[in-house]
């Protein structure tokens, strides 16, 4: 076998292990990812903060703690968001006590078995509660990421 070709087999050997490192089970890396939510200038608690990739559909969530702040998650507990662009949504939600009563009495409902769920109400402007209307975006670089977003109607 000449050395070309041994070179050459070594080279495709070593770019497959190289190519297939980085994160198990074909996971997109990931970089910590801190944000910050406020609204009319008060920290937000209990708001879920979602990022989505533009190249991937997996998503990184947190919830907000007393002062607005939240860690993300992508796949394992505080890993952060996947690196590069992402769109960016947050939600708060709350049972709405003026909103019309579930069904009491089950034998009631349409389908055999199926409780309803109390109607919900946001405490955040809708716009955004989805990607394509929150005009929140941000890139997660390598590395630790902090981000504020101050929330207006």
């Amino acid at each position: 076998m000449s050395l070309n070709l041994q070179v050459t087999g070594l080279l495709f050997v070593l770019s497959v292990f190289i190519g297939c490192g980085g994160t198990p089970n074909g996971q997109r890396p990931t970089a910590p990812v801190q944000v910050t939510i406020t609204y009319k200038g008060k920290p937000v608690p209990g708001a879920t903060v979602t990022f989505v990739a533009a190249e991937d559909p997996k998503a990184a969530t947190g919830i907000t703690n007393d002062s607005g702040v939240a860690s993300l998650t992508t796949y394992q507990a505080n890993d952060g968001a996947i690196i590069g662009s992402n769109l960016v949504t947050v939600t708060k939600m709350e049972v709405d006590p003026n909103a019309e009563k579930p069904l009491k009495d089950p034998s009631q409902a349409d389908v055999v078995g199926y409780t309803p769920l109390s109607p919900l109400k946001s405490l955040l402007p809708k716009k955004y509660s989805m990607p394509g209307t929150s005009g929140l975006q941000k890139t997660v670089v390598k590395g630790k990421n902090t981000f504020e977003f101050e929330l207006t109607d």
